[in-house]
């Protein structure tokens, strides 16, 4: 927490699409992005995730994925929801694996890597870069 309080956070109003298969980590994922003033959708699996972005009508800001997942793994998972949705949503892959093939693969799909345990702090960051982004594209 800062001392000079924002009206605003980076993410205010921002639809973001979380699919993690931890129940835990998920719900601690709702919580932090709800009190940054963000819309979440929290799901456990990217089918789950297509259903709830569809059912929301809403254009999606950004998505936050698990790399392991039940099936499939998160840049899979990332691939099926940009081509339904937008090929230019941002998105980060959340992951304990540091190996140098899921690195490269989330580069070649243009997925931000944020490694586990997440710290607020450096997603707040990504996560302010993605509202840049779109007002860029925007203009």
């Amino acid at each position: 927490t800062s001392a000079t309080p924002l009206a605003r956070t980076p993410i205010s109003g921002a639809l973001i699409v979380c699919i993690e298969n931890d129940a835990a980590i998920l719900d601690g994922m709702r919580t932090l992005l709800k009190a940054w003033d963000a819309e979440v959708i929290a799901v456990a699996d990217p089918e789950g995730a297509i259903a709830a972005i569809e059912a929301a009508g809403k254009r999606v800001t950004g998505l936050l994925v698990d790399y392991h997942l039940d099936r499939g793994n998160g840049i899979a998972a990332i691939r099926d929801i940009r081509r339904r949705f937008g090929d230019s949503i941002p998105a980060i892959l959340i992951t304990a694996d540091r190996s140098p093939a899921v690195q490269s693969a989330a580069r070649d799909e243009k997925i931000a890597v944020l490694n586990k345990p997440v710290k607020p702090a450096s997603l707040r960051a990504l996560l302010g870069q993605w509202r840049t982004q779109q007002m860029v594209a925007a203009e």
